[in-house]
């Protein structure tokens, strides 16, 4: 038995890690993800200028509107991702 709250963390954090968890017919998917995933921050933090990989604005550089939008369809995203693996779980330990 896979633990639903487990798949759902894993797929909150590491998008794919929860399916891999899970295993089953989404494995692929989630091996997909989890790599492309790897690659795209790594990519990300290594191409920064800011060493920390995290943008501060400054005075000369307010917030814009995108990064706002960004940030909040990202969360949204790995929320999903997370609703997802936790409903995958429970139907996977339900059968």
């Amino acid at each position: 038995m896979k633990n639903p709250i487990v798949a759902g963390a894993l797929n909150f954090f590491l998008p794919g890690a929860g399916y891999v968890y899970i295993g089953g017919r989404r494995k692929k998917f989630g091996i997909i993800l989890l790599i492309s995933f790897i690659i795209l921050y790594s990519g990300a933090f290594l191409t920064s200028s800011n060493p920390t990989g995290v943008s501060q604005p400054g005075p000369e550089q307010p917030i814009s509107i995108y990064d706002q939008v960004g940030t909040i369809a990202a969360f949204l995203l790995l929320f999903s991702f997370a609703y997802d693996g936790y409903n995958e779980a429970l139907r996977k330990r339900r059968a």
